[in-house]
């Protein structure tokens, strides 16, 4: 093979190379935007499920008390969401800047000698 074939295939190599990369990246960084939502969002969503009754989560008709706590529960839950969202972006950023190779699931096999375990 002369030089510029070479060449040639290096380049392909390196082309697939980062190609495979930037599929590494993608896929962490969709793992970890599914993992930090779940995490901030179920967070959200069990605290509604604890204490929404404070500002009548399920009645129509809210009393004054009851929309003062949900005006302060939007707030809270303003801000949560925001927070999220922009370490959500700060991390994807971050995953951007590196370089992502993933490991795969790997499985190492032994192989033992049974002529051993005869004697």
């Amino acid at each position: 093979m002369g030089h510029y074939e070479q060449q040639a295939l290096d380049k392909i190599k390196e082309a697939r190379k980062q190609k495979y990369l930037d599929i590494c990246r993608k896929r962490l960084s969709n793992i970890a935007e599914t993992k930090l939502k779940t995490a901030f969002i179920g967070s959200l969503d069990a605290f509604e499920k604890e204490f929404g009754d404070l500002w009548g989560r399920n009645e129509l008709n809210k009393t004054k008390e009851q929309q003062e706590w949900y005006d302060k529960w939007q707030s809270a839950r303003t801000n949560v969401l925001n927070n999220g969202n922009n370490q959500l972006r700060a991390l994807l950023t971050e995953i951007s800047n590196n370089i992502v190779e993933w490991n795969r699931y790997t499985a190492v096999f032994i192989q033992v000698d049974n002529a051993d375990q005869d004697k």
